[in-house]
């Protein structure tokens, strides 16, 4: 049995190294900080919920924080405002900016959002550059919707050959267009 423990910790601690290092650069921290953060906040949590299920004092419960209960703070928010409304004057509550949704980082989409004619020229752009596909004249993108998250949201519906060998321009088309769905989404326009 801890012969297993130690296997599991073992793993544990380089999975946690990894996911670290993968995410040490994102501005809300790494993805082990955020963790960390998280566990300490739910042990709080389970640690008051305890206390007030024996009965015993939880935190912030001395007589001087009982006189700053939530009914207090709101009729003294109440007494500010409207006095300075009757008073003409600006009120003295300032709502802060909205703060954008914060988005995990396993959900980061990478890719680089184009619009249809950007990734058409540069589609054509890199074919042309392969050898034998210098008479290549050009692609046509379509919006396709995409069946899951990480898929691509494009797809090449039609080529135009030009005079290249058609059989060069599909091999060196068809690596392109992987490549190129990877690393680019069609915008919103």
């Amino acid at each position: 049995m801890f012969a297993w423990i130690l296997i599991l910790s073992s793993w544990v601690a380089a999975l946690s190294l990894i996911l670290h290092d993968a995410t040490k650069e994102d501005s809300d921290g790494s993805a082990i900080s955020i963790a960390a953060k998280n566990f300490k906040a739910f042990i709080f949590w389970a640690i008051l919920k305890a206390r007030k299920l024996r009965g015993a004092p939880s935190y912030g419960t001395s007589p001087a924080s009982v006189s700053k209960s939530p009914v207090k703070v709101m009729a003294a928010v109440k007494a500010i405002s409207s006095s300075s409304i009757q008073h003409g004057g600006p009120s003295v509550i300032k709502l802060a900016p909205a703060l954008p949704p914060r988005k995990k980082w396993w959900l980061r989409d990478h890719r680089v959002s184009v619009t249809i004619p950007e990734l058409e020229l540069a589609i054509s752009e890199t074919v042309e550059a392969a050898p034998g596909c210098e008479d290549f004249v050009g692609v046509i993108v379509r919006h396709q919707p995409p069946k899951s998250r990480p898929d691509p949201n494009w797809a090449v519906q039609g080529v135009k050959f030009g005079k290249a060998d058609r059989k060069m321009v599909n091999e060196a088309l068809a690596a392109v267009v992987e490549r190129m769905q990877r690393e680019y989404l069609l915008g919103n326009d």
